[in-house]
């Protein structure tokens, strides 16, 4: 009896502390909850700033989440702010006295290194908004590059749009560094596919790796190593 007597006396005292915990735990989580949503607000709000320092903080926030596990390829909002980063000047233009004062290559060039970083089809499909309308040979080379990652779809919308890409760059201006990067996203997802297979991709590898080309001799020499290693997969 007196046993019983103690046991009650003690949960008396426990379960009162442990639904205080509880409530703790759920302020807790909600607290990190509305933390988080502010932290997306403000950097929302660099973001659409006009200046490009405070884009350039929006974008080490960002990066920052990344590391920290805070931000996936389905965050919708956050995939959303990358994009419209990573088309700076470009589909989201600020003119005044009819000149364009938002035209931030470099600020695009980071976004699209932090979409290759989340991944997903939000950021996909970004990265092959950037390679249709970018003009910039440096962004364009990141993006390739994050779109290597992020990996092709099953439509084949990806290869298409590199093989584009890199056929308009032959084109246009001989650029090497936009020539290894596309080499580049090519062997990276090579490895990741176990190999590719498509006719564009090898037609522009072969175009590089052309001694008439106009590509530096290293360069070229990447192209045709690659040609050869595809054929062993």
């Amino acid at each position: 009896m007196e046993k019983l007597k103690y046991i009650s006396v003690l949960l008396c005292f426990i379960l009162p502390i442990a639904a205080l915990a509880a409530q703790d735990d759920e302020q807790t989580i909600e607290e990190l909850y509305l933390q988080s949503q502010v932290k997306v607000k403000i950097i929302k709000a660099e973001a659409e700033s006009v200046d490009r320092d405070m884009k350039m903080i929006a974008l080490q926030d960002i990066e920052k989440m990344i590391a920290d596990g805070q931000f996936s390829g389905d965050n919708r909002e956050m995939v959303g702010i990358l994009s419209s980063l990573g088309t700076e000047g470009i589909s989201n233009q600020v003119i005044e006295q009819g000149r364009i004062i938002n035209d931030f290559p470099m600020v695009r060039k980071e976004a699209c290194r932090l979409l290759g970083e989340v991944g997903g089809d939000f950021a996909r499909d970004a990265l092959v908004s950037v390679l249709i309308s970018d003009p910039e040979p440096m962004v364009l080379s990141e993006a390739v590059v994050a779109l290597s990652k992020v990996g092709p779809d099953e439509a084949g919308v990806v290869m298409a749009v590199l093989a584009d890409t890199m056929r308009s760059q032959t084109a246009m201006v001989k650029d090497n560094n936009f020539a290894n990067a596309f080499i580049l996203a090519v062997d990276n997802m090579a490895q990741i596919n176990d190999g590719i297979d498509d006719l564009q991709i090898f037609e522009e590898l072969t175009k590089i790796a052309d001694p008439r080309s106009g590509y530096i001799t290293v360069v070229r020499k990447k192209a045709f190593e690659l040609l050869k290693e595809l054929q062993e997969y």
